[in-house]
């Protein structure tokens, strides 16, 4: 398992938000907050309330213990151009659409035609 290097909240939600390959402006959408609070938050000028945490870490794919430095957590790392493509879109998803995309792949995956030998 591999740590972040990251010292500070700013510095793994930087380092969590370029792995994941989200802009600034993307990221602060999704969590509906300015750009320049996430900016903020980044450079360890401002520190996000529990709410906001909470939804950083949903977006970002890992725990608020992830991003607190308390818990090590491993990188997400695609094996190849497809598996990207795939986490980049999945990553885009509430979580209906997550329920609902692993429900369809978990189907897919019982039927022969869609298997890989």
């Amino acid at each position: 398992m591999s740590s972040v290097p990251a010292k500070t909240l700013g510095q793994r939600i930087r380092y969590y938000r370029k792995k994941v390959g989200f802009s600034i402006k993307s990221l602060a959408s999704i969590v509906e907050i300015s750009p320049t609070v996430l900016g903020r938050y980044e450079t360890d000028a401002r520190e996000p309330n529990t709410l906001i945490l909470m939804k950083l870490a949903s977006a970002l794919n890992v725990t608020a213990d992830a991003l607190l430095g308390l818990e090590p957590h491993p990188d997400l790392i695609a094996q190849n151009s497809d598996e990207s493509d795939w986490l980049r879109i999945f990553r885009k998803l509430n979580c209906l659409g997550r329920d609902r995309a692993l429900e369809y792949v978990s189907e897919m995956s019982e039927m022969p035609k869609y298997t890989a030998p």
